[in-house]
């Protein structure tokens, strides 16, 4: 579950939860191949890093 950043505020980022979702789901696949080459800490939890990034404006969104 999505705590941090708030829910609302990410789904008035992305427009709509499907496309929240979307976003989120293909960041967190790609850090998940990531911590299966080692490059990143396999602790990490990649959706709540997704969102983080997405919040924080890291995530380049396209609508």
């Amino acid at each position: 579950m999505i705590n941090q950043p708030p829910i609302d505020e990410l789904t008035k980022l992305a427009g709509n939860k499907y496309a929240l979702c979307c976003a989120v789901s293909k960041r967190a696949k790609e850090l998940n191949d990531q911590q299966k080459k080692g490059d990143i800490s396999p602790d990490l939890k990649t959706i709540s890093y997704a969102s983080k990034e997405l919040a924080e404006g890291e995530m380049k969104f396209s609508k």
